[in-house]
């Protein structure tokens, strides 16, 4: 049996269904990532025009059985149209990231509520001009790979177990972790941090938001999260949107 439920939703993406329907998926504040159909939303007289396009922030009603993969749409309403992200071809980059993480890292009809609300706030962050969209990302990117169960460690080294206070060159294990300088030259790393480098990241992983960087090394900490999750998720080959820009 179908239970009529109402909750918020990012559309991931859309593809047409027959002649006249299209079925969307959504990532969803209560439910999580789901697909659903609307019957009818492509017909002459449909009223829900670009309220599916992707980006957009909506309020779904829809009957949900547990049974079946694609649910039924009821209604849907858009709450806010991300307008300005689709007219900057940097700002349409890093949301289209946004996206791709949501729909292939997350796991079907599994509620993530905080990082739901995460996302909407970048994407409303990328839409309103309030700072470089390449750092909004990498923070987003941070907080994302937290939220899905893969926080970064980065107080102690992983093997002596020392502070790392951000004063001494340090190196990440993908098998162990984060190593300070002296326990680095006795296993193999596959990432060289400067102190810059590692005080930088320590910051982004941080509610500082005045600190001072240059484009590369937000480059640099992009590589080293993509290949982070790449070995803890061996479905993930790398971020497409940030290449197909």
């Amino acid at each position: 049996m179908s239970e009529l439920i109402k909750t918020s939703a990012i559309v991931l993406s859309k593809i047409n269904f027959g002649d006249t329907s299209k079925i969307v998926h959504f990532f969803t504040e209560d439910y999580g990532k789901m697909s659903a159909i609307l019957k009818g939303a492509r017909l002459p007289k449909s009223k829900t025009g670009t309220v599916l396009d992707v980006f957009n922030y909506v309020q779904l009603i829809l009957y949900k059985k547990e049974t079946r993969n694609i649910q039924l749409i009821s209604q849907v309403d858009l709450i806010k149209h991300f307008h300005r992200i689709n007219e900057d071809l940097e700002k349409t980059k890093y949301a289209s990231a946004v996206i791709e993480l949501l729909h292939n890292l997350t796991v079907e009809n599994e509620p993530y509520q905080k990082l739901f609300k995460g996302s909407v706030r970048i994407l409303d962050l990328l839409n309103s001009d309030s700072g470089n969209p390449k750092l909004l990302f990498v923070k987003y990117l941070i907080f994302f790979i937290k939220e899905i169960g893969y926080e970064i460690s980065m107080d102690v080294c992983h093997l002596c177990h020392k502070k790392l206070t951000g004063e001494e060159t340090v190196s990440f294990s993908l098998e162990k972790g984060f190593l300070c300088s002296s326990c680095r030259k006795e296993s193999i790393t596959f990432f060289d941090f400067s102190k810059e480098l590692f005080n930088f990241f320590i910051c982004l992983n941080s509610k500082i938001n005045n600190v001072r960087y240059e484009d590369d090394d937000l480059n640099k900490i992009v590589f080293f999260l993509e290949r982070y999750l790449m070995y803890h998720l061996h479905e993930f080959k790398g971020l497409r949107s940030l290449k197909s820009y």
